[in-house]
């Protein structure tokens, strides 16, 4: 392979022990499916876990840095953070995208595409350094990431609508809301996540999006709505 994973490691300032975690974390699916003779594991696995990794460490970092603030207003943090836009920036300050394994298809693809997916393997990187390092080493390297982050929040509030719909739920209630990715469509350069949002079996909505992310701030905004029209159907 072309990639000089060991430079990537000197721009991380990670060793891994294990290179094929590292390699794992940078194979996008269709790399794995341009190779198959190569019988290569894809980062999606590890994407699912650096997810949660992030979403933990980001939690825990703002509950240090804001004991001011309310679980709404930590919450509306965390979701500007760890969105795309935060993640593709990260992505760039560490070149990540010059060192994801792509299909030849891939590879020709549009900047825009391109981040979008250096946004997820961002995501199987923090898992791989989690399997490889541990949850304590995993948090200093997200926070020195995510740091010049803390310290400009937007002015514009961040549309964080599954925040809103869990306070609505949590008032009316007293039940948080659950999501489930029923289904992912699309190549694998550009996928479609559909996703239901719930109040404990009831399906409040559904939405599509291209992240998992994305998609269930959307069913939490239509989710909204058709409260907000019970409610009004009810007066």
């Amino acid at each position: 392979m072309p990639k000089d994973l060991k430079e990537f490691e000197k721009i991380l300032d990670v060793e891994f022990s294990n290179p094929q975690l590292l390699q794992t974390a940078l194979t996008h699916r269709s790399y794995k499916i341009s190779h198959r003779e190569l019988k290569l594991e894809d980062n999606e696995r590890l994407e699912f876990l650096g997810d949660s990794v992030l979403n933990l460490c980001i939690s825990k970092m703002l509950f240090e840095k804001y004991p001011e603030d309310t679980e709404g207003e930590l919450t509306k943090k965390r979701a500007y953070l760890v969105c795309k836009t935060t993640l593709i920036k990260v992505a760039k300050k560490i070149k990540l995208l010059d060192y994801i394994f792509l299909g030849r298809r891939e590879e020709k693809l549009d900047t825009k595409s391109k981040e979008n997916i250096s946004a997820r393997a961002l995501e199987a990187l923090i898992g791989a350094i989690f399997l490889e390092k541990g949850f304590e080493y995993t948090c200093e390297k997200i926070r020195k990431w995510f740091s010049p982050y803390l310290r400009r929040f937007p002015k514009t509030p961040f549309h964080d609508y599954k925040t809103r719909l869990q306070e609505i739920l949590q008032k009316e209630f007293h039940e948080r809301p659950t999501y489930e990715v029923v289904s992912i469509s699309g190549p694998p350069h550009n996928p479609v996540f559909e996703v239901v949002v719930k109040l404990k079996d009831k399906v409040l909505a559904k939405a599509k999006g291209g992240s998992k992310k994305e998609a269930e701030n959307l069913a939490a905004k239509k989710a909204i709505n058709v409260i907000s029209t019970e409610q009004a159907k009810k007066h």
